[in-house]
């Protein structure tokens, strides 16, 4: 467990100043654990009362406003509960009783004017609201806003996998309009949680060997990072395949061999992680970027480029850097695996059979079976679609005069 603050540096100075602002970051990335843990240490110094709560069940409300509030103000009083929060300091027994429309800003007035210590809350999974709820609690948080910190929380941080930007388009307003009743306008600040550094895995995987004995080479920490720049939950992942199903138990080390093997299991696995974002791969906003991404093609004229960019950056599937690029080689691996299932499916040759004994390549061989490819399905390789009629079925045989060209050229 890494310590919630070297990953959020901003954060607590914005809680101190009473700013309300966004956290976000992909799925698996540890803004929950994260949060969960700054909550506890603002809460410890005594001079704040903090509360992380999850939206998730409000989730099936997408037009019932009042189902879904009543839902976020019962998950309050339950992680209260859960948590052990002083009695004066206690949401309200009852919540008022008021119309949908205003019943999440009357309840949080309430216990703000009881609460002795100003209210820091932590809004997790926000946008998992959509439509006319979401936008309902972010003009009640707006509502609120100018009668804080006594009469409303102090701070308050919505967190989920989205910028500010994209709960515009999910609450139903135009991206691109603001104006002063924008619920948006209160938020200071946006802060993307990172991955791990080389040094946080490093830092991560001698907290194990504290406890066990076992050591990570450096040779692994750096093959860990490399295979996953350091996604949280695929750092998590790796070391837990290798320790727990691999059977990797101390004094042995692990090596860079065991985290080659771990990476090599976790893909074949497909993991819920990674189904997760093989299945977003089907979205025509991912699509937009990954294929010609994947594909190595430039995209110049779609006016929505940009957007979508920022979405699959969002969601993890590509990293900050320029140009962009996968985030990570196990991901990159996974992607290009779902994208060519079908196909893969449809082959009957096995790679090993185009070795030789001692370990080469069986070039004679490799080209024998693709001129018989050729003769066979040549035409669809000329004209780009080898993929896309292979998932379909389709097959085609050439004019023996054009296959000669066609030969010709490709000769060289």
């Amino acid at each position: 467990m890494l310590p919630p603050e070297p990953r959020l540096p901003a954060a607590r100075g914005l809680i101190d100043q009473g700013q309300y602002f966004v956290v976000h970051a992909p799925r698996q990335t540890g803004k929950t654990t994260t949060l969960a843990a700054l909550a506890q240490d603002v809460t410890a110094d005594g001079r704040q009362v903090a509360l992380l709560f999850s939206c998730e069940r409000a989730r099936i409300y997408t037009e019932d406003v009042g189902a879904a509030t009543r839902e976020i103000l019962q998950a309050i009083s339950s992680e209260a509960r859960e948590r052990g929060l002083r009695p004066e300091c206690m949401p309200p027994a009852e919540w008022p009783d008021v119309p949908p429309s205003s019943l999440l800003v009357e309840g949080l007035r309430a216990w703000a004017r009881t609460c002795p210590l100003p209210l820091v809350l932590f809004f997790d999974e926000i946008d998992s609201l959509r439509g006319p709820s979401l936008l309902s609690v972010l003009s009640q948080l707006r509502d609120g806003f100018r009668s804080r910190p006594q009469g409303f929380p102090a701070s308050v941080a919505l967190c989920g996998l989205r910028n500010i930007r994209d709960y515009r388009i999910a609450s139903g307003r135009d991206p691109e309009r603001t104006s002063t009743t924008s619920p948006f306008n209160i938020v200071v600040e946006s802060l993307r949680m990172e991955d791990f550094t080389r040094g946080q895995v490093a830092e991560l995987y001698a907290q194990h060997t504290a406890e066990t004995g076992q050591e990570f080479t450096a040779d692994a920490v750096d093959r860990a990072f490399e295979h996953t720049r350091g996604q949280p939950w695929l750092v998590n992942s790796l070391a837990r395949e290798i320790t727990v199903k691999m059977g990797v138990k101390p004094p042995e080390q692990v090596t860079a061999a065991h985290v080659d093997e771990a990476k090599e299991r976790l893909i074949l696995d497909r993991a819920t992680h990674l189904d997760y974002l093989a299945d977003r791969l089907a979205e025509p906003r991912v699509k937009r970027v990954m294929e010609p991404l994947l594909a190595g093609d430039f995209v110049t004229s779609d006016p929505t480029y940009s957007d979508d960019v920022s979405y699959a950056r969002d969601l993890g599937l590509i990293g900050l850097e320029q140009p962009i690029a996968v985030a990570n080689p196990i991901y990159k691996e996974v992607i290009v695996r779902v994208l060519a299932e079908r196909v893969a499916d449809s082959i009957r040759v096995t790679p090993a059979s185009f070795l030789l004994p001692d370990g080469r390549l069986d070039f004679g061989k490799l080209l024998d079976e693709f001129a018989a490819f050729w003769r066979k399905d040549g035409e669809i390789l000329v004209r780009g679609e080898f993929l896309g009629a292979r998932c379909s079925g389709r097959s085609s045989r050439l004019d023996p005069r054009a296959e000669g060209r066609t030969l010709g050229r490709l000769a060289p």
